[in-house]
């Protein structure tokens, strides 16, 4: 069939419509062309208690593992996800809370006594890559509890927590007035940046060469700053996309915890359906801390169980979503990896190692449990064949990070290469993860 022209245009009462490039305007031989890419997209959700390793962590590995209580709610979406044991951050100290703030960054965290200096997460990392593409550069948002997002200067990004201000900046367009404020606060922020260079430059021949080094590393968190500034000044005046469905309304209980994350569920969607942003980050499921240490008390423990597989029916919805929502010749779960893990192995415990972890989409090889830690998974057999409840390992048998384990930010790095971030390591990593394809 002979090629149609690609000037073509549609002419009627005066008014001629050209037309979009259309497969028919191909020659033949470039039909069969390599479609454009489809843009990343990250989705990075935290759990602050971890979950029980005898209900979660799979004790056989490779692509015919067993699928544990807790992971059968993500039966049907098995060859969408990689199951990943034996990680941990290095140098987060013996167990804690605390080690929420280093989730997604792996920072260095050996004393809880000092304070910590942070860096950038995950997810911080990945929006940096794709700045100004979206309206967005990523949201931090949580059901209960603090922000999983850090920023390249270590400094925590205030979290969203109502579904509803998330809907609002989606959909809702400002009124004239509100944009007018909006490029003045712009034009002000970039006008005392200017002002705050200029000192700087003044300064750096006052100085020494070290400190003219740390003045260099503060321009460029000024210029970083000035470019997101710019990008946002050229996303005022663009119309926001019309709204899809109803404002949600926002959940004040918080013991709702499903509910609640369902709500945020709904939100991420849209979020990324509408191509809003492409970084996300959730803070979940915070509200079960006495269950979730229950001390082997069977009725706390099985409540606690409920809670984890509410948790974990909540995620495979969201993969649900995104696999259901087709772009192009894919799903959006083809382009999006949704990771889920935690700073605690699990809450009564209080072990910053061996965390769990749960990767899907985005393009990778899924179907399989990857374990970095045997005896870590000897352990969980042990128990699940115990009789009288009792705590297999001891207290005096906690194994050292780096003992049988690889860092959780190996897995940060295969995530982030994937997307096209030019990057050899992230944070603590050794490097990317070893049969993550």
């Amino acid at each position: 069939m002979k090629p149609i022209s690609r000037r073509l245009f549609l002419r009627n009462s005066g008014i001629a419509l050209g037309l979009p490039m259309l497969e028919s305007m191909l020659p033949a031989g470039r039909l069969a062309a390599a479609p454009a890419a489809t843009p990343r997209r990250m989705v990075c959700i935290g759990v602050p208690f971890g979950f029980d390793p005898t209900a979660f962590v799979p004790t056989t590995t490779g692509r015919d593992y067993t699928l544990p209580a807790h992971l059968t709610q993500l039966a049907a979406l098995r060859d969408d996800f990689t199951v990943i044991s034996g990680l941990s951050h290095p140098n987060t100290g013996g167990g804690g809370h605390k080690a929420e703030a280093v989730m997604l960054t792996g920072a260095p965290y050996p004393d809880y006594s000092y304070n910590l200096k942070n860096t950038i997460s995950v997810d911080q990392a990945f929006a940096a890559k794709f700045r100004g593409e979206t309206r967005y550069e990523s949201f931090a948002l949580t059901t209960q509890g603090g922000s999983l997002s850090v920023t390249a200067n270590g400094v925590t990004i205030p979290a969203i927590d109502r579904p509803s201000a998330v809907f609002k900046k989606l959909f809702l367009a400002a009124t004239p007035a509100e944009m007018d404020a909006e490029m003045r606060r712009i034009d002000e922020g970039r006008s005392m940046l200017d002002f705050v260079g200029d000192r700087a430059k003044r300064l750096n021949r006052q100085i020494s060469s070290a400190d003219r080094q740390r003045v260099e590393e503060y321009f460029e968190s000024v210029r970083d700053v000035e470019r997101q500034l710019q990008m946002a000044r050229e996303w005022v005046n663009r119309p926001k996309p019309k709204a899809i469905g109803s404002e949600p309304k926002d959940i004040g209980d918080n013991q709702q915890q499903k509910a609640k994350f369902q709500l945020m569920i709904d939100m991420i969607h849209l979020a990324l359906v509408t191509d809003s942003t492409r970084a996300v980050s959730l803070m979940t499921f915070g509200m079960h801390h006495d269950l979730s240490h229950h001390g082997k008390e069977p009725k706390k423990l099985a409540a606690c169980r409920q809670v984890e597989v509410e948790l974990i029916q909540a995620f495979s919805g969201l993969l649900g979503k995104l696999k259901s929502a087709k772009e192009g010749a894919t799903t959006l779960l083809d382009s999006t990896m949704v990771m889920m893990t935690s700073n605690l192995r699990d809450g009564n415990t209080h072990w910053t190692y061996n965390l769990p972890a749960i990767l899907a989409g985005g393009g990778f090889r899924h179907g399989q449990h990857l374990a970095f830690n045997q005896p870590y998974l000897d352990e969980v057999k042990l128990e699940l064949n115990a009789t009288d409840g009792k705590k297999i390992n001891p207290e005096k048998k906690i194994p050292l990070m780096g003992q049988n384990q690889q860092p959780l930010c190996n897995l940060y790095t295969s995530m982030l290469q994937k997307s096209g971030v030019e990057i050899e390591r992230f944070s603590t990593a050794t490097g990317p993860l070893e049969g993550l394809a």
